[in-house]
């Protein structure tokens, strides 16, 4: 049995040996001591400044959604800063951005204090969805009110956006 008791202490030497071993490298690693390696000039980010809302790849905008809604319709990430021009009903509200304008209707999921939405207000839209009048029986939330609906179904294409994807940059 004392061959059982050398293999075992052999064994936990050899840990010892391997931890402080990475350590030491740990170590180098972070003091960019490492033989042969120089340091990497990174440009500094500014923490405070957002990424802009339309960059990226496949960023679209209004403009891009009017001309051909059919083209849109089905997508889940449009972002972008808009005005609003005008608020006809408590779910529905024009967005505009770059002069062209397009119907937003805001998800009524339950919240503390819901999102008040008013003309002359800038927002910022996140996760916005395209959609037509035949996602209108699928919207969540409470049921739409009729003017609220009717606009919709006046509307090639339409947003569709969550409160918690609406950001009120600044209030008349």
């Amino acid at each position: 049995m004392t061959w059982l008791w050398v293999l075992l202490a052999l064994i936990a030497l050899a840990l010892v040996i391997w931890w402080i071993a990475g350590s030491n490298e740990n170590e180098e690693l972070a003091n960019n001591e490492i033989v042969g390696a120089e340091p990497v000039a990174v440009a500094p980010v500014d923490p405070v400044a957002p990424a802009s809302p339309n960059a990226g790849e496949g960023a679209f905008t209004i403009a891009s959604i009017l001309e051909t809604p059919a083209t849109y319709i089905g997508r889940d990430d449009f972002q972008a800063d808009v005005a609003v021009p005008e608020v006809p009903t408590d779910r529905g509200f024009w967005v505009e951005h770059e002069g062209r304008r397009m119907f937003a209707i805001i998800i009524d999921a339950p919240r503390e204090v819901p999102k008040d939405i008013n003309a002359g207000q800038q927002l910022r839209v996140r996760n916005g969805m395209v959609r037509d009048a035949t996602f209108l029986s699928d919207l969540p939330g409470k049921a739409l009110d009729a003017d609220t609906r009717r606009i919709a179904n006046e509307q090639d294409a339409f947003l569709v956006v969550d409160e918690d994807d609406i950001e009120i940059m600044s209030r008349p």
